[in-house]
């Protein structure tokens, strides 16, 4: 019967698959090529549905690569299956998303030069519980973008008025509140403003976030234009003012809970929150990336969060050839996840809570995991435990049971982390600039070597941060190496202090004893800079500062009086155990 069974189970193969395959399938190597699916199931305006079918047969079939005819292939929600996901730091939604690998191994999707056009809530890749997944060749961009931007035309004490090209409709409702749309009628929830310099495309010089809320009054002047009526709006005439997205709902790329992933040769040119956001995965591979704004489009955002951020990773993290430009927060963040201790229970037993709402529902536990324990106050792991079992009260709340009594030390209000399996992190070869924010955001205990990258951030071009107050990340690197790389004019804005910075969320009089960040190699970098300090450090243990070139430059923005003092250029408090050559400045 089973032999039955199974030679039946082929025949409805066959008839299935039989011209279809011949046509559309090379079984030789294995590539099932798009083109009579998009000719039979897509329509001009959506693609959707030839690619659910392609990935129903990229299942049954077994293949190894999916290729896309170069065009422009365009995507909407319409008939694509929505469900609930839990994705750290763009939180937790129920998604439809356009390319849903959800537990496939080998496939290679080639876009082949293709343009992937996206209109509403539609994410474009869902790489879940898969392996050896590669993405190439394809870009990423959407119809109506998640944010908006204006013109500014006018400024007053008391109001602005801006002005939004076609790329960007909008309504007024009865309560004088502005509401962006598309040509559908969907909207386009916004919070908050910040400038741009649309010249040098970027954040304007010193510039902050205005956090007004969507509530203020707008009266609408007709020809795309409206007045924003609120005392105190800072601009200056001709600069871009962009309406930040108020919900990080639609991530370009997801992967999460897989392994051996690449992204190669891919354009992010928007999306409605990060532009690669993985979790829990161990091996990625990024090359040639590219996150940038598109031309011709009236825009100088490009996606509408991170270019690229990481949450308890393991294995190797490598980003080469990339440009991450014009995103509205950081190039990339990579981190763990700490979780606090609500309460300690008999029987062994903890119940711990996700700290952060942007981590609600991010689950990291296993039977046998190592987890540290630490104070917030001071970040220092005072202790260690093993997990034996452990089960989800909610998307907030977990109950564990560890494999040994619980340490004398632990007490409410702590922190726990997984502890022992950081990625080794490798970034080379990469330009980032023109984004809100910072550069890259180092918080891995492995092995990290950043080289031969160039950095033009408003904010800090590394950043060693970590907390268990309020973002609860794990972070706290152990071997940095940071080698070859140019910094030209970073710090133009105010996010945080130094090219290179700290950011631990330590408190003041822990700092001489936590050194929760440890051993720094700076060699052979180039610092172009406008103002003090270079480096701004607390509570780090190891620093070496050698062969490193500082220039003064006045050509972007006003040089401060203490740029060319060499005792402004380093500000180390509480670090031990530092070393450098002969500074000098040019």
């Amino acid at each position: 019967m089973k032999t039955l069974n199974l030679l039946f189970a082929a025949l409805l193969l066959s008839i299935v698959f039989g011209q279809k395959t011949s046509a559309q399938y090379d079984k030789r190597t294995k590539t099932l090529d798009m083109t009579s699916y998009l000719q039979r199931y897509a329509t001009e305006r959506d693609c959707s549905p030839a690619v659910v079918r392609a990935l129903a047969d990229c299942r049954q079939l077994g293949a190894r690569r999916l290729v896309f005819p170069q065009g422009e292939w365009r995507f909407r929600p319409d008939s694509l299956r929505q469900f609930m996901t839990h994705i750290s730091n763009n939180g937790s939604y129920a998604r439809r998303f356009a390319f849903d690998l959800t537990g496939i191994r080998n496939l290679e999707i080639d876009g082949r030069g293709s343009t992937f056009l996206f209109k509403g809530y539609v994410c474009p890749f869902y790489v879940n519980e898969a392996q050896n997944i590669t993405l190439r060749n394809l870009t990423v961009d959407y119809e109506r973008t998640f944010h908006s931007e204006g013109h500014i035309e006018a400024v007053s004490d008391t109001d602005m008025v801006v002005r939004f090209s076609q790329y960007y409709p909008y309504k007024i409702d009865e309560r004088q509140r502005l509401h962006f749309i598309d040509d559908e009628g969907t909207e386009y929830p916004w919070y908050y403003l910040l400038e741009y310099d649309p010249v040098r495309k970027e954040t304007a010089y010193m510039v902050r976030d205005q956090w007004t809320g969507a509530g203020i009054p707008i009266e609408d002047l007709g020809n795309g234009k409206v007045r924003l009526r609120k005392a105190g709006l800072k601009g200056t005439i001709g600069n871009v003012m962009s309406f930040g997205i108020a919900y990080r709902t639609v991530p370009a790329i997801t992967v999460t809970d897989s392994r051996d992933i690449t992204i190669r040769n891919v354009t992010l040119h928007h999306a409605g929150g990060m532009g690669v956001i993985a979790q829990r995965t161990r091996n990625i591979l990024i090359d040639s990336l590219r996150v940038t704004p598109a031309e011709g489009k009236d825009r100088v955002n490009s996606v509408a969060a991170d270019a690229t951020h990481f949450v308890n990773c393991t294995g190797y993290l490598r980003i080469y050839n990339s440009v991450m430009v014009n995103q509205t927060d950081d190039a990339s963040n990579i981190h763990g996840v700490y979780y606090r201790i609500v309460d300690v229970l008999p029987g062994r037993q903890l119940c711990v809570e996700l700290g952060n709402s942007a981590q609600h529902g991010f689950d990291v536990f296993r039977p046998g995991l190592n987890i540290e324990f630490v104070s917030p106050k001071d970040l220092i792991t005072y202790t260690h435990a093993k997990v034996k079992s452990y089960y989800r009260i909610s998307d907030t709340r977990y109950m564990l049971t560890l494999a040994g009594d619980v340490p004398a030390a632990v007490k409410k209000g702590d922190a726990i982390a997984p502890a022992g399996d950081y990625p080794d992190v490798h970034v080379k070869g990469c330009y980032f600039g023109g984004n809100r924010a910072r550069g890259l955001l180092l918080g891995s205990r492995g092995k990290m070597l950043i080289e031969n990258n160039t950095f033009r951030t408003p904010g800090t071009a590394l950043l060693l941060e970590g907390d268990a107050r309020y973002w609860f990340e794990q972070a706290g690197v152990r071997d940095v190496v940071i080698r070859g790389n140019k910094f030209l004019n970073c710090n133009f804005g105010i996010w945080d202090k130094g090219t290179i910075g700290c950011g631990a969320g330590i408190e003041r009089e822990y700092w001489d004893k936590s050194f929760y960040n440890r051993n720094l190699l700076i060699e052979d970098n180039d610092f172009q800079i406008h103002r003090a300090p270079v480096l701004y450090l607390y509570s780090v243990d190891g620093i070496t500062f050698r062969r490193n070139r500082i220039s003064v430059s006045g050509k972007d923005y006003p040089v401060s009086d203490d740029a060319r003092n060499i005792d402004a250029l380093f500000e180390l408090t509480d670090c031990k155990n530092f070393t450098h050559d002969d500074i000098k400045v040019e």
